[in-house]
């Protein structure tokens, strides 16, 4: 598939919003695949295109849904780390199989281990996992443990918001502020 260079005053604008830019991929759903491949590039912009398929997938995951492995073959390559978790992102609102969650474990686990990596990268790779083992619970288990041998190197904002989501999900919904981590 190859991008289409009407896009790109979409994406470069000085005055870039995210918002206008997902309501008017909703009205040229046809331009998915180009936000796609462009999403996957590591040019200056491509991680707008990233968050802007994000932001629709919110809306729209079954349109973005074609494209899933196309993203995850990629996802190793994509050099900027806000770009990887955008796109990390994506992936999480879509329906994985079997293959596509044993294609992106691997990447995960490296990212969640990574103490050198983003902060936020990490989050979004331990929320990936998250979702993956909603189906495979043994998964689950295994990103809990890495996180509580790694808990010490997250910023105390992301290791509360994992905390929370993971060791005591009731609290999160009722009144997570008030748990204290170690």
């Amino acid at each position: 598939m190859e991008r289409q260079n009407d896009i790109l005053p979409i994406l470069t604008v000085k005055h870039f919003d995210v918002k206008s830019t997902t309501n008017h991929l909703l009205a040229n759903r046809q331009q998915i695949g180009s936000f796609v491949v462009f999403s996957i590039e590591n040019e200056p912009f491509s991680w707008r295109a990233s968050w802007v398929l994000c932001k629709y997938a919110e809306r729209k995951a079954s349109d973005i849904q074609p494209y899933a492995q196309m993203l995850i073959d990629n996802l190793p390559n994509i050099a900027k780390p806000g770009h990887r978790r955008e796109t990390l992102k994506i992936l999480s609102h879509l329906q994985l199989d079997e293959r596509q969650c044993c294609d992106i474990l691997g990447f995960c686990f490296k990212c969640i281990k990574d103490n050198k990596l983003q902060a936020s990268v990490r989050s979004a790779a331990y929320d990936m996992l998250m979702k993956i083992g909603e189906q495979y619970p043994e998964i689950r288990s295994e990103a809990i443990a890495i996180f509580d041998d790694t808990k010490d190197y997250y910023p105390h904002g992301i290791r509360k918001s994992i905390y929370v989501k993971t060791m005591c999900p009731s609290s999160h919904n009722n009144n997570a502020k008030n748990i204290s981590l170690c």
